[in-house]
């Protein structure tokens, strides 16, 4: 099973692009620190999406049918994709 690894902000911007290939490659969670708390995540793209995939299966229920159309509104990503939207949206106002 994958570990983590605890970097500190700061250091974040000098060893972005290093850190980056090694979650990539180990499959490790960073958990990415400020004042010595955890503020942030990075996951490898693999591990993300499968942990996308089980909180979607794990939040529809199962008698529903999933039209198309609702889709994007009833999944995680979905949702996420809509909250970031409108962040970006407010922020150009």
């Amino acid at each position: 099973m994958a570990t983590g690894v605890f970097v500190n902000a700061r250091d974040l911007s000098k060893q972005g692009d290093k850190l980056v290939r090694e979650i990539g490659t180990s499959g490790d969670t960073c958990y990415i620190t400020k004042g010595g708390r955890a503020k942030a995540v990075l996951l490898d793209i693999q591990r993300y999406n499968a942990m996308m995939d089980l909180l979607e299966e794990a939040e529809l229920p199962n008698d529903l049918e999933l039209k198309p159309e609702n889709a994007g509104r009833l999944s995680v990503r979905g949702i996420l994709r809509e909250s970031s939207s409108s962040r970006r949206s407010s922020k150009n106002r």
